[in-house]
């Protein structure tokens, strides 16, 4: 029985063992075949209808090994409002923003380890091309090109986002569809017992091109001094926070934070932003309040116990004088009585208790 269990445990660990030998190799490919970084991540262009735009990439291979090289050229949209892209893979659903049959992507290629390539993405804009925002995602894969014709590999793919604009009759068009205070954790509220003050801001898009609205929130107490200023949406110029994009008919959330803890009172919080090649305004304002309830409560509490233990001792302090003066009245009436009697003792013996002076000598 014993050795019958010894050769089943044996039979496993050599069967593991080849398995492992089997896949340690094509998941080592794998690994390298991942090992890719392209620049830059965004790519906004300007084109007229019938005319021929590039989009440049490059990309690098930063692994140990030589890897094949492929693109795929995909349309895509908004993902919710928090600025995700919404990648179509399905060719057949073209909408009046699609990019990818405009696209001539180039085949595929190798690419030696540690090397770099600037790969070109010409753009025919059609003739008739609908003015306004067209976009796709331009998508590498790389993989050990050994494994091309196992299909074992599964490669994850980077991608550059390319933000195309056809001159036209462009619609820039925004509108604040929700302005309002929060907690840190960003949950609506125009109450708060201290900060830090978060503020969101939810902006749609009702044009036919992407925009950037960018601007300023400036917090103001009750006397109209300046608590402080926020950027929303970045900052023209700053690479590093550079304005982000809303895509046309979507809706776009924006966040900041006012780290400031401590405040009181009544503030106002005025949003001053601009979008577009007319910088077209875009202004509201929001008040909220800042109530530290807990501490004054606490306050409130110490003075209450403060004023009874005062008063409590006062009327102790009251009562002892009181009692003091009421002993003393007490003691005063017996000396007195003592006194009379030790006169009267004295009268009663023919003694007088004060002789009588002398009359002066004439």
């Amino acid at each position: 029985m014993q050795k019958t269990i010894y050769h089943t445990i044996a039979k496993i660990l050599l069967l593991l063992t080849l398995l492992v030998q089997v896949l340690l190799p094509t998941l080592t490919h794998a690994e390298s075949g991942q090992a890719l970084s392209i620049s830059p991540p965004v790519i906004e262009l300007k084109g007229d209808p019938g005319q021929v735009v590039t989009a440049s990439i490059k990309i690098t291979n930063v692994s140990n090994g030589d890897l094949l090289i492929k693109n795929q050229v995909n349309d895509f949209g908004a993902k919710g409002e928090n600025g995700d892209p919404n990648i179509i893979f399905d060719y057949t659903k073209e909408t009046s923003y699609s990019l990818q049959s405009w696209v001539q992507a180039p085949p595929p290629f190798i690419l030696a380890s540690k090397q770099s390539k600037v790969v070109q993405f010409p753009i025919t804009i059609p003739s008739n091309g609908e003015p306004g925002g067209h976009y796709a995602v331009f998508r590498f894969t790389g993989q050990a090109p050994e494994l091309e014709e196992t299909g074992v590999a599964i490669s994850a793919s980077l991608g550059s986002l390319v933000l195309l604009r056809v001159s036209g009759d462009i619609a820039e068009k925004a509108s604040l569809v929700d302005y309002y205070s929060a907690s840190p954790a960003f949950e609506k509220s125009s109450f708060f017992e201290t900060g830090p003050i978060s503020f969101v801001q939810r902006i749609r898009n009702d044009g036919n091109t992407h925009i950037r609205p960018t601007g300023t929130i400036e917090i103001k107490d009750i006397f109209g001094r300046t608590s402080g200023t926020l950027r929303v949406n970045g900052e023209p110029g700053n690479q590093q926070d550079s304005p982000r994009s809303i895509l046309p008919q979507s809706i776009r959330k924006f966040q900041e934070t006012l780290s400031t803890k401590w405040m009181f009172g009544r503030y106002t919080a005025d949003m001053k932003l601009t979008y577009g090649n007319a910088n077209v305004p875009l202004e509201s304002s929001i008040v909220f309040w800042v109530i530290p309830y807990k501490l004054i409560l606490l306050v409130i509490a110490l003075i209450l116990i403060t004023f009874f233990l005062f008063r409590f001792i006062f009327r102790k302090y009251n009562a002892h004088i009181i009692k003091l003066a009421q002993k003393a009245q007490t003691e005063q009436p017996s000396h007195t009585a003592k006194h009379a009697s030790s006169k009267v003792h004295a009268t009663a013996q023919g003694k007088h208790p004060h002789p009588a002076k002398k009359p002066p000598k004439k």
